[in-house]
């Protein structure tokens, strides 16, 4: 039932001067219904078992790692342009994470491959480990078959719970990357390997090219080559994936 704010002020005023702790009594009433109105505008609510959710940093606070991710997903996008793919828009990201919402609590995590490991965290501190100011899009598979497929694939993530993050951007099921985790286990849950998000496979793409040179030097390797992959702006404008951002407070 929904209580309009002038309907909770009126019913303030009643309680305030019908008992001598009508003061105290109309000012807890509005607290409570100011923590539902916030309860209600958290994004969590809306997000359901098998959704991807993609974080945008603020892009005049990013870390240079965070910097190259985005610019690298530009790159993305120019590619998947230039092989037909109609992308409306030019938004990039840093982080995909699959959705898991409890059916007997209703509680909701996210299932993510964040250095060190492969963990799941409670949607609350998914959200407040960003930093403020942070972009959210709720991303969701067009597809109804694949999409009834997302509990598959969210169990077949937490199977991997404590696998090493892929700091080297290798492939699965030894070690996970952000979306190299939700690409793995939507392949495994539908059967269709790597091509769930794309019709083909995809090389990697390094931009700004100094930038992974010196990241993969300081690791004592060499930038690979035609290594196949993902990342988290492939999988946000995939043609199988309807996007749109999530309001948080």
């Amino acid at each position: 039932m929904e209580l309009s704010h002038h309907a909770a002020l009126t019913l303030g005023e009643r309680l305030s001067r019908s008992h001598p702790k009508g003061v105290v009594a109309s000012c807890l009433l509005m607290f409570i219904l100011a923590f539902v109105a916030a309860a209600a505008s958290v994004p969590e609510y809306s997000l359901q078992t098998g959704d991807l959710l993609f974080v945008q940093p603020p892009l005049d606070a990013t870390l240079p790692l965070d910097s190259a991710i985005l610019a690298t997903g530009a790159a993305t996008i120019a590619w998947l342009r230039s092989q037909g793919v109609p992308v409306a828009s030019n938004e990039t990201v840093v982080h995909v994470a699959l959705v898991y919402r409890d059916t007997q609590s209703d509680r909701v995590t996210l299932v993510e491959a964040t250095p060190p490991v492969v963990t799941q965290t409670p949607a609350r501190s998914f959200f407040e480990s960003w930093i403020n100011a942070s972009t959210f899009f709720l991303g969701r598979l067009k597809d109804p078959d694949v999409r009834a497929h997302g509990a598959e694939a969210v169990g077949a993530a937490l199977q991997q719970l404590g696998k090493p993050y892929a700091d080297d951007f290798g492939t699965p099921p030894q070690e996970f990357y952000c979306s190299s985790l939700v690409t793995w286990a939507y392949g495994k849950a539908t059967g269709k390997d790597v091509n769930v998000f794309v019709d083909q496979p995809f090389t990697l793409i390094f931009e700004p090219l100094e930038f992974w040179e010196q990241y993969y030097s300081d690791m004592n390797m060499t930038l690979p080559l035609n290594v196949t992959g993902s990342n988290p702006t492939l999988l946000l404008h995939s043609p199988r994936v309807e996007f749109s951002r999530l309001g948080y407070t």
